[in-house]
């Protein structure tokens, strides 16, 4: 379902093409389906490390190039006990869900990407997430398709849930049944 919602999905109108119909991939409705900010400030598009201070530096340098396997264990073994542990969870969780769902590579190692995130835990969930998963997907898709490549990266999940969402329910319903996220309706019982 995957491999043919990509192949019919059109790069520079950003829609699926279906028989179904016409589904655009946004922002806003990566956000309902994820349950994700999508209306917040948006993280970079990249970490500069000249413009970090020494503790932002080290903590960048702790991520950068962190395998999967690096990322499960320190999230498995790192200690709530202290705030600066509860600290290096959030960070380390946070880049382990983008790594392994958000914004998944082929590469053993954490995408650039996700490290802006690293930063300003206070205000994390107020940031724009949703666009960065859909910057992240668009930017991989368009490589993918342009490139004729067999790897596509980035959160294709999130087009399958859309997809279903409103050829199911329609995208001009004004009450759609299912209030965000959208995924709680297609992975539960109802479905």
């Amino acid at each position: 379902m995957l491999k043919e919602l990509v192949n019919i999905f059109n790069i520079h109108d950003n829609t699926i093409h279906s028989v179904r119909g016409d589904v655009e991939i946004t922002t806003d409705k990566i956000g309902k389906a994820l349950g994700l900010s999508w209306n917040g400030e948006p993280f970079d598009d990249k970490v500069s490390e000249k413009d970090l201070s020494d503790e932002d530096h080290a903590v960048f340098k702790m991520f950068q190039g962190k395998s999967q396997a690096e990322l499960t264990m320190l999230v498995k073994r790192t200690p709530a006990d202290t705030e600066a542990n509860q600290n290096l969870f959030k960070r380390a969780f946070l880049i382990f869900i983008q790594k392994v769902f958000l914004l998944p590579t082929s590469s053993p190692n954490v995408t650039p990407k996700a490290l802006p995130t690293l930063f300003d835990l206070e205000n994390i969930r107020s940031r724009n997430w949703a666009l960065h998963v859909h910057d992240f997907l668009l930017e991989e898709l368009k490589k993918a398709k342009l490139n004729n490549t067999k790897a596509i990266h980035g959160c294709c999940y999130v087009m399958m849930i859309i997809y279903f969402h409103e050829t199911h329910f329609g995208k001009n319903a004004r009450e759609p049944e299912v209030q965000p996220p959208w995924i709680q309706f297609w992975t539960g019982e109802t479905c």
